[in-house]
């Protein structure tokens, strides 16, 4: 999984943060985009966290990966063909199984790097029917609000973000980015609370302890703490 960061101004084991339940699923996102891709005509919509289930889901990951994502994630690296060629890979895929993670990180590179098509949906309405599809999947609900971040939604990824720590409360990716998101608000208690989280759950980076650190405002977790959100 990649790491999903927003860009800002360049712990103590244990810290959780409980978050009540986000009421996403059924926001303006199903209204305007309607209802999903049927599937495929005889087995419908399959669970990407399925794939390796039994032979057929293996077999139909692997016709994906090779004959689909492949070929598009290649024409987004050459920079060509942006257009139809990419989407008309990834609609297939998607369709029939809404929440494929490859699929979906695909999608959001090609979007941000300017792709564009008008015979499918936007890229948003394949984040919605994804979280429709698979509530419970905290790969749809983090990539998701990566997407709305970069597409300059805030409010929007930080709900899906909140959705991720509902699910997962221990996911350090959605509490990395919401500290990063309450520090942008000038909110130091909710952004330290989250940076706690993230670093007792093994986040990488350093960014958010630092830009706490230069705003004066850090300060290592209790031993023994458990953090909620209000």
């Amino acid at each position: 999984m990649i790491f999903v960061v927003l860009a800002l101004c360049s712990s103590a084991a244990g810290t959780a943060i409980a978050a009540d339940p986000v009421a996403v699923v059924g926001d303006d996102l199903d209204q305007s985009c309607g209802p999903p891709p049927p599937g495929h005509p005889t087995m419908g919509r399959r669970d990407y966290r399925a794939r390796d289930l039994n032979r057929n889901n293996q077999r139909d990951w692997r016709f994906h990966e090779y004959y689909h994502l492949r070929p598009a994630e290649a024409q987004l690296r050459s920079g060509k063909n942006l257009q139809d060629g990419v989407m008309n890979n990834l609609h297939f895929v998607l369709h029939k199984v809404p929440n494929n993670e490859e699929a979906l990180r695909i999608l959001i590179e090609w979007d941000l790097a300017g792709g564009s098509q008008e015979r499918y949906a936007l890229p948003r309405c394949y984040f919605a029917w994804a979280r429709q599809f698979a509530p419970d999947d905290v790969v749809v609900w983090n990539y998701g609000a990566y997407y709305f971040m970069r597409k300059g939604e805030t409010d929007r990824a930080e709900q899906w973000w909140q959705q991720t720590i509902h699910i997962d409360p221990d996911n350090a990716e959605a509490h990395y980015n919401l500290g990063l998101l309450a520090l942008r608000q000038s909110d130091y208690d909710m952004a330290r609370t989250h940076a706690w989280a993230a670093y007792a759950n093994g986040y990488p980076l350093p960014g958010l302890r630092e830009s706490l650190v230069r705003a004066g405002q850090w300060r290592d977790a209790p031993v023994g703490s458990s953090a909620t959100v209000p």
